[in-house]
């Protein structure tokens, strides 16, 4: 059965690392995630890049990697998510690169194999709960 993973900081201002521990805990609270290799770099107070690896239940792997900037107005500038098997075939890849501007959500889509789709802008706490679909 899936289980909610929620964004703790959703409406809350906070400052970068105030922010990593939000993601921490959400990644702690994930049931399907057995392994986690996560790197933090503070650009300043109010910035940071977050990327890494987490293994899921199944060998999948997802790795993560987002750009944030926490104040004064939360914005995520770039992020990517990637769901893979262990074997390094992709399953799906979520990011807000601007070279789909045909894509109705434009920058925001999803990768399915060679399909490009519209998807709404996503966060860690999110992906965590998408890639449940394609795990379970």
């Amino acid at each position: 059965m899936a289980r909610t993973v929620r964004d703790p900081f959703r409406g809350f201002g906070v400052n970068s690392r105030e922010y990593f521990a939000g993601v921490q805990k959400a990644i702690l609270a994930a049931p399907h995630v057995i392994q986690t290799d996560i790197s933090f770099d503070e650009v300043s107070e109010d910035e940071c890049y977050i990327r890494g690896t987490l293994t899921l239940n199944g060998g999948f792997e997802l790795h993560i990697a987002e750009y944030v900037v926490t104040e004064p107005d939360f914005k995520r500038l770039k992020y990517r998510f990637h769901l893979q098997t262990s074997d390094n075939k992709m399953i799906a890849r979520w990011d807000n690169a601007p070279h789909h501007p045909e894509v109705k959500t434009h920058p925001d889509h999803i990768l399915l194999g060679e399909k490009v789709k519209a998807n709404a802008p996503m966060d860690i706490p999110q992906v965590l709960q998408a890639v449940l679909s394609f795990i379970e």
